[in-house]
């Protein structure tokens, strides 16, 4: 149990972890363990064997019997496709009796894209996958089927783990040319959501706490939320470390749009993109004007739901908002928003006539085909807001601030982060 002299809030003192939690199973080097001997060699096929084996012989167990060829194919189908094997399959590896017969069945069944479906449903399980918000609105996630058939087909493609998990935290800034590593940031946008909630702030707060939970259990396999508002009871994880993890998240935004391309083809889209504004300007600007009153009576009427520190950190000019006040607003602007063609239904019929003709001339400009998109969490800029530990983990309750970093009875030193132009670099210092 974690000391209860250590101060791990204050930064007054050191943390100095006991003997016994640095002995903590999970932080122990991982070794490659002594082949057992056993006296059944026989029965050996593969190193895993004799591991099975030497215990059986402790228990004064005998191995069981050989299964027949239909009991194998069976078992190892439902394994790895959760399918049954067809009368067709059963009967052709029954009338096999070549020696690489069991072979040829496990490849076919690797190679089958069932694999990926059976298997990377667990994946998709801890990783929280919904297509839909949760809350009560629960709104559909109308492009995170993307993030699912990314995982099936890495999977199948028998990606590199490695690989795998770095797409997930840090696609976007390690593999720019690949459009399924910005994909695989689904991963950080699977959190439950009350999309429409007015405390802003506590809705951040509480994004992030679902991203260093999951984090923390899918790749460290612990139960970091635990720390979340006080030392871990049992492991050697510091209250701190909860909130070091987090400030690798700090700058996170929502984006349901987020460009697919390679870096030109997102340079070609946007040089396209900017051409036709240039030209539709003069008719976009006039459509503009005759919805601007229901645009600013929408912007209006969800502004006033926010509370006042809300309020003041989306009015707050551009060149003025801090880090954090960007959070907010980019959080909050969705809820302030509508879509011009809900705007359009409110204009009267002469106005709906100009509006009409407009489009109509709009539509003689093609504009650029767009490019496929997914929906990720991306850092908002390279400035990341401060992070503070939340004792009890309110969010009302700052601590000290934190800079981001790992567990301290591994690497007590804050994380070495090289920001970029449009990112904080945090999640690639993570990823590595």
């Amino acid at each position: 149990m974690v000391s209860a002299l250590a101060v791990s809030l204050s930064g007054l003192f050191a943390f100095d972890f006991t003997s016994a939690q640095k002995r903590w199973w999970a932080i122990q080097p991982v070794v490659a363990p002594k082949i057992p001997s056993v006296k059944n060699h026989n029965w050996i096929k593969t190193p895993i064997d004799a591991f099975v084996l030497s215990k059986l012989e402790s228990e004064g167990i005998a191995p069981s019997s050989e299964a027949n060829k239909i009991t194998l194919l069976k078992r190892a189908t439902e394994d790895m496709l959760g399918l049954p094997p067809t009368q067709d399959e059963i009967q052709a590896f029954v009338n096999d009796s070549a020696p690489d017969a069991w072979d040829k069945v496990v490849d076919r069944l690797l190679a089958s894209p069932q694999y990926g479906e059976r298997w990377g449903r667990h994946w998709l399980d801890l990783a929280h996958y919904a297509d839909s918000e949760g809350f009560k609105a629960d709104e559909t996630r109308p492009r995170m089927w993307r993030y699912r058939d990314y995982v099936i087909k890495s999977f199948n493609d028998d990606k590199p783990y490695d690989r795998f998990v770095q797409e997930q935290i840090a696609g976007d800034e390690l593999f720019p040319d690949d459009p399924q590593a910005t994909v695989a940031l689904g991963f950080l946008r699977n959190f439950p959501d009350e999309s429409n909630a007015e405390d802003i702030p506590l809705r951040r707060q509480e994004i992030l706490n679902d991203i260093t939970d999951t984090v923390g259990s899918v790749f460290l396999g612990v139960t970091y939320g635990c720390a979340r508002c006080h030392d871990h009871k049992f492991d050697p994880i510091l209250h701190k470390d909860y909130y070091r993890m987090q400030a690798f998240f700090a700058n996170l935004k929502i984006e349901d749009h987020a460009l697919m391309g390679t870096v030109e083809e997102k340079r070609s889209y946007q040089e396209q993109l900017a051409h036709w504004e240039e030209q539709t300007k003069g008719i976009r600007d006039e459509m503009h004007n005759l919805l601007q009153p229901r645009i600013q009576a929408a912007y209006n009427s969800g502004l006033r739901r926010f509370p006042d520190d809300v309020k003041q950190a989306i009015a707050r000019p551009a060149n003025e908002k801090s880090p954090m006040d960007w959070q907010v607003y980019w959080k909050a602007l969705p809820q302030m928003e509508i879509s011009d063609a809900s705007a359009a239904k409110a204009l009267n019929p002469a106005n709906r006539a100009k509006y009409d003709a407009l489009q109509a001339a709009l539509a003689k400009y093609p504009k650029p085909r767009e490019l496929p998109t997914a929906q990720v969490m991306l850092d908002g800029s390279s400035a990341a807001p401060p992070v503070h530990v939340l004792r009890g983990g309110n969010i009302d309750a700052k601590a000290e601030e934190v800079r981001p970093g790992f567990l301290s009875i591994i690497d007590a030193t804050d994380a070495k982060v090289t920001p970029t132009a449009t990112s904080t670099g945090r999640r690639s210092a993570l990823a590595h």
